[in-house]
């Protein structure tokens, strides 16, 4: 059931000079003679921000538990690839979140698939057909739809040694040419403590980059292996404190405040611009900063910091979110004839905060 040759391989080798070389082994004598020189301390003193047990991943390619992918069916060709590294069969929970929806916004499409060892599998989002039993599924996705869809690995009846067996990318291809194309993000499932993170993301007109698509993804996680969308919204900006709002950035260092944007599986507040200068590729009036950075300047960077979630949906009997927040971004670029590039920016969880 593999596809193969659907997706090119994207690594470049980077090879340094003889000088390079010979300045790293310097750098590494320099900063081993400093970490001997240093006290032993306990490791819970020297711990600090994020690590793999809470959840982040910053190369998917080591694998993960859940996958989170960008698709778009506006005029454009949408690929999810997924694959099983493990030596052994696993299943997994395939769920499609469709915003811009006919039928209802942000409606929910899921089924179970799996993957035999070292499968690769590839789902066409306009014929999505499973892995296991060559069947269709979400026949109410087509022409117009766009969303999100998450891959979780479901452990039930399996082998508890299999961890971490998902690596996976996605592919967007537009009708004018360009294509956007990344990783899919990916995040342990795993009882930590809640933790926030600011986002940063560079962004740059090269190329003759003209329009953007910056997606934000919003779930709350009910199980391993299942998760929900309606009503979660993650908030970005300083709630009620201008000093801790959006902020945009051009390349002479210059900052121009943007307030608060919010994020969530509704039409207008999924898929948004970057600023009037980078507008949205399919022409929402949404962009999360009114300033026109790249009419005098080619590149600059974004910060949003996080203020937390709200959930109406989704919530339990004391009034709370189900599950835990996500949020999961994504930010591609393109100039509309050919070019085009996509990155994801942040994936963590975030502090709840209570709200309706």
């Amino acid at each position: 059931m593999n596809k193969r040759n659907l997706m090119n391989n994207t690594k470049t080798r980077r090879k340094g000079s003889m000088l390079q070389d010979i300045l790293s082994k310097m750098k590494f004598l320099f900063v081993l003679a400093v970490l001997m020189a240093m006290p032993i301390l306990p490791m819970q003193a020297i711990a600090g921000g994020p690590s793999f047990a809470d959840g982040i991943i910053d190369d998917t390619d080591l694998g993960a538990e859940r996958l989170v992918s960008f698709w778009d069916l506006r005029e454009r060709e949408s690929f999810v690839q997924v694959t099983n590294t493990s030596a052994a069969k696993i299943n997994i929970h395939v769920q499609f979140y469709d915003v811009g929806s006919d039928l209802s916004e942000c409606n929910h499409c899921n089924f179970v698939d799996m993957l035999t060892p070292n499968d690769t599998h590839v789902y066409n989002i306009r014929d999505i057909v499973t892995n296991f039993d060559n069947v269709g599924k979400c026949p109410n996705i087509n022409e117009g739809s766009y969303g999100f869809v998450v891959i979780s690995h479901d452990p039930a009846g399996e082998d508890p040694r299999i961890d971490y067996p998902l690596i996976g990318m996605f592919r967007v291809i537009d009708d004018l040419g360009y294509e956007y194309r990344t990783n899919s993000a990916g995040k342990f499932i795993e009882n930590g403590i809640d933790y926030e993170l600011d986002s940063h993301f560079n962004f740059s007109s090269a190329n003759g980059n003209n329009l953007s698509d910056l997606v934000g993804i919003t779930y709350s996680s009910i199980t391993a292996r299942a998760v929900a969308a309606p009503g979660v919204t993650a908030h970005f900006g300083g709630i009620g404190d201008m000093f801790d709002d959006i902020m945009i950035f051009d390349e002479n260092e210059s900052g121009t405040s943007c307030g608060q944007k919010t994020f969530s599986c509704a039409v207008g507040n999924f898929d948004r611009a970057i600023d009037s200068s980078l507008p949205n590729s399919k022409g929402l009036n949404n962009q999360i900063c009114d300033a026109d950075i790249l009419f005098t300047n080619t590149s600059g960077w974004v910060n949003l910091p996080f203020a937390g979630f709200t959930c109406s949906g989704i919530l339990d009997n004391n009034g709370s979110c189900v599950g835990e927040p996500n949020f999961v971004g994504f930010l591609g670029l393109n100039n509309g004839d050919g070019t085009g590039t996509m990155d994801s920016f942040w994936v963590g969880e975030g502090m709840f905060v209570d709200g309706t």
